[in-house]
């Protein structure tokens, strides 16, 4: 495993990282030709995916920029904390080729042994019980695996706005998981410092976004959003 692969695996979740070795060390051993498998990508924070969606979206993205798309080619789907990333339960990976070229072709066999190198380590993956992106039946994304412990990204969230962490990792002990306080937002709207339209605003909360519920009055909630408590007008969150 080169230098990189390793230390992207030491920022997965401290949970998963022995798992993680294992597996990229298994799937390594098949690969006997010129390609090798790199991990990419790990742990994700909320200010980078923030900034991956946005790509495509209100910020230019290069690839797959044109005059039919101005905007380039939209990255994901996911916003800042609805992503297996943002937790460390998944990782991306690419294979280098003669240890310099980038390759992403999920059908050339690079060791001529029948089956396509790409293909190989995805199935290593998907038998140490990893979900692979390929799989996935809209937005397939093939250099992606994650290792979710059977939480969804709305669990994950929930535990990390409730503050349900240790080093800066959610707590993966489900009977510390409380959803019963759990709400998304069904429109747009704004986190204060207060329990008024006249406090300071902290931060726009996006219609979908979940948080989580202290405590209520009146229309007003006090809540937990994305680690920071603040008021919101609870009209706007449904279960």
């Amino acid at each position: 495993m080169d230098k990189l692969s390793q230390s992207r695996i030491q920022l997965l979740h401290p949970d998963l990282r022995a798992l993680a070795t294992d597996t990229f060390s298994k799937a390594e051993l098949k690969l006997t030709g010129s390609a090798r498998a790199r991990i990419t990508a790990t742990l994700r924070t909320f200010e980078e995916q923030d900034a991956l969606y946005k790509l495509g979206r209100t910020v230019v993205n290069p690839d797959g920029k044109s005059k039919s798309k101005p905007m380039g080619n939209v990255v994901t789907n996911a916003k800042a904390g609805q992503s297996i990333h943002n937790y460390g339960l998944a990782m991306d990976f690419v294979l280098i080729i003669d240890g310099q070229e980038t390759s992403w072709n999920t059908v050339k066999d690079f060791d001529g042994d029948g089956i396509a190198d790409w293909i190989e380590v995805v199935a290593i993956f998907k038998a140490n019980g990893w979900e692979w992106g390929g799989d996935w039946k809209s937005f397939k994304d093939p250099p992606h695996f994650q290792f979710d412990f059977g939480y969804t990204w709305q669990q994950l969230q929930a535990k990390w706005n409730i503050g349900d962490q240790k080093d800066g990792y959610v707590n993966l002990k489900r009977a510390a998981l409380n959803v019963a306080n759990l709400y998304r937002a069904k429109a747009a709207l704004n986190l204060r410092t207060g329990p008024s339209i006249n406090s300071r605003k902290k931060k726009v909360i996006l219609k979908g976004d979940y948080l989580s519920e202290i405590s209520r009055e009146g229309e007003w909630s006090n809540v937990v959003f994305e680690g920071i408590k603040g008021y919101v007008n609870n009209r706007y969150l449904v279960k």
